[in-house]
């Protein structure tokens, strides 16, 4: 059952990662772009604190092809993941996204020939599949998604999906250690690539440029709100991957549904204190609606664990 721990840690810190991502990603200048480098420059960095702990790290250890798959796909779930962050509202976007991440982890298994769930544990992974849809639609219809935001919803799940199926495939080969370190850093080597090739340097300029707003006393600190951000990522996706190491990975995807509900305290926390700081639907009536579906959602991570 340490998997199961290790995952609602993992996910309590991605949800405040995603308050953090939005709130840089609409009043700051940061793009998609630089902000899914940022993280994946930051992830490699990381891991050569491993250098401490295992010297004889292999930098290009076997089952290099799944190293880059997952890595790579991890680059581009952050980026599709953003784009569709800076088209809508968090608390609907984001559940979405962790919602279909473990339907398409599901699909992939029966081609990678990892373990299958069946009965009771399907029946979870369906409900909080179902539950993380009808979270993202409550609220007033025009904070509806536009088709653009689905689309890259869509594509950041299908490539959170493929990270979590590679990255399951190369912890049960490798040693944690040298699987992490090999993982970060081919997410890092597609994330320069795609830099490069589709000539997003110039972006990259503009991490740490002024505010776009100036209003209230919290813009003035993006740099150090960044910071424990990606703190929060960083905690988040290293207890995730250990969650996937211990566990099986589609029930560790499956409680990806598990960040709606501690995002949803997030925001509402938030809305009270700091109402300026994100613009979220937190009437009565669309809390009442995201109340009953977090029940539902929580239906389903006790059969997964049954």
């Amino acid at each position: 059952m340490l998997w199961f721990w290790f995952s609602l840690a993992a996910f309590f810190f991605l949800a405040l990662s995603a308050v953090v991502d939005k709130f840089l990603l609409t009043k700051t200048r940061l793009r998609p772009t630089s902000f899914a480098f940022l993280i994946a420059f930051g992830g490699a960095i990381l891991s050569l604190v491993i250098l401490f702990f295992d010297i004889d790290l292999k930098l290009l250890p076997p089952f290099w092809l799944s190293l880059l798959i997952g890595g790579g796909s991890l680059f581009f779930s952050l980026y599709f993941m953003f784009l569709a962050v800076t088209r809508g509202e968090v608390s609907k976007v984001n559940p979405l996204i962790v919602s279909l991440t473990p339907a398409f982890v599901f699909l992939m298994s029966f081609f990678t020939g990892l373990d299958l769930i069946v009965g009771t544990k399907l029946l979870g992974v369906l409900l909080i599949a179902v539950a993380g849809y009808f979270l993202a639609r409550a609220g007033t219809p025009k904070t509806r998604l536009h088709y653009q935001a689905w689309i890259f919803v869509l594509l950041a799940a299908l490539f959170f999906g493929l990270a979590n199926v590679f990255s399951k495939i190369v912890y049960d080969n490798l040693p944690f250690f040298e699987a992490f370190f090999g993982l970060r850093w081919m997410c890092l080597i597609v994330a320069a690539l795609f830099v490069l090739v589709f000539g997003k340097i110039k972006e990259l300029k503009e991490i740490f440029h002024t505010p776009k707003s100036d209003s209230g006393a919290t813009f003035k600190y993006a740099a150090v709100v960044m910071i424990i951000g990606q703190t929060a990522g960083v905690l988040g996706v290293v207890l995730q991957q250990y969650a996937i190491k211990l566990g099986n990975v589609i029930l560790v995807s499956a409680l990806n549904g598990t960040q709606f509900f501690f995002l949803l305290i997030l925001v509402l926390w938030l809305a009270k204190f700091f109402p300026k700081v994100l613009a979220e639907d937190v009437s009565r009536k669309s809390f009442l609606k995201k109340f009953i579906w977090s029940a539902v959602l929580f239906i389903g991570i006790a059969l997964i664990i049954i």
